[in-house]
């Protein structure tokens, strides 16, 4: 699925959405020796719960990027499975809709074939994207 592009902000978009932001949200209230005591903080902090930290943070990547990886594998062999079975479907109906087709279009049924194919293609996905559109929220 692609994402829709990111949107250009130039810098005076940009300050008018912080000012309006500035409006709308206040910053919480800090103490006054917020940052001596955060600066305190990092400095008691040992090297060694940083290379933890550190390790706890690779080994959480790492299993979101297995899980990543089997859900892509998962996806692509549903894709595969949808198309075989996507291929077989279309040459069952072929060998069963070819005789039909040919006996009430006569020699134009080469051409009758591909137009049903594409109307039919069309119509689902004119159907999915209805689906997913804003347009079929607003009408009940």
């Amino acid at each position: 699925m692609s994402k829709p592009p990111e949107p250009i902000i130039d810098g005076v978009l940009e300050r008018a959405l912080d000012k309006a932001l500035a409006q709308c949200l206040t910053p919480p209230v800090l103490p006054a020796n917020f940052r001596r005591q955060l600066r305190a903080a990092i400095a008691r902090s040992a090297i060694t719960d940083h290379t933890r930290l550190r390790a706890t943070i690779e080994r959480e990547h790492a299993q979101q990027l297995a899980e990543l990886q089997s859900g892509y594998v998962r996806l692509r062999q549903r894709t595969l499975g949808g198309l075989i079975g996507g291929a077989f479907a279309a040459g069952l109906l072929i060998t069963i809709a070819l005789p039909w087709i040919t006996a009430h279009f006569g020699p134009n049924a080469v051409f009758a074939l591909p137009a049903i194919g594409a109307t039919v293609g069309l119509a689902l996905s004119l159907r999915t994207w209805w689906q997913r559109s804003n347009l079929a929220r607003l009408i009940p």
